[in-house]
C-alpha cells in the first residue's frame, strides 16, 4: 500500500504543479511610453544652435583672415616699393615724394580694410544654454542647510 500511496502523492503533486504553472503566466505588461522631456528637447536644440554658431564664427574668422592677408600684402608691397625707390632717389624732394606715396598707400590699405570689415555681417549671438528645471525637495527638508544650529 505504501507504493500506491507514493504513486498517488506523486500523481497528485504533478497534477497540482502542472495546473498551477498554467495559471502562473500573466499577460505581458505594455512597455511605458517614453515621456517627452522638455529639457532634453531644449538641450538638443541648443546643441544644433551651438553648431550653427560655431560654423558662423569659423566662416567670419576665415573672411577676417582673407581681409587681413590682403591688407598685409598691400602694406608689404608699399614698403617694398618705397625701399626700392629710396635706393634710386638722390634728392630730398624725391625722398619726400616716395615717403608721401608710401603713406598714401598705407592709408588707402587701412581704409579698404576697415570698409571690408564693416561689410561683414555682425558677430552672431551665442545660443543660450537651457537651464535644468529645479528639483522639488522632499517634505521636511530645510532650505536653510547652511545656517548653523544652536
Amino acid at each position: 500500500m505504501s507504493r500506491s500511496r507514493r504513486y498517488a502523492v506523486i500523481a497528485l503533486s504533478a497534477a497540482l504543479f502542472s495546473s498551477s504553472s498554467v495559471s502562473a503566466f500573466a499577460a505581458p505588461t505594455p512597455s511605458p511610453s517614453p515621456s517627452i522631456d522638455p529639457y532634453k528637447i531644449a538641450q538638443e536644440q541648443y546643441k544644433k544652435d551651438r553648431d550653427v554658431y560655431m560654423l558662423a564664427l569659423q566662416d567670419r574668422e576665415m573672411k577676417m583672415r582673407a581681409i587681413n592677408s590682403t591688407f598685409k600684402s598691400a602694406i608689404d608691397k608699399s614698403t617694398y616699393d618705397a625701399k626700392s625707390a629710396m635706393l634710386l632717389a638722390t634728392t630730398p624732394d624725391q625722398k619726400n615724394a616716395i615717403t608721401s606715396a608710401r603713406r598714401a598707400a598705407v592709408a588707402s590699405a587701412i581704409i579698404s580694410r576697415e570698409s571690408a570689415i564693416e561689410a561683414l555681417e555682425p558677430l552672431p549671438l551665442p545660443p543660450v544654454q537651457p537651464q535644468r528645471p529645479a528639483k522639488m525637495s522632499p517634505q521636511g527638508m530645510s532650505e536653510d542647510k547652511d545656517k548653523k544650529k544652536r
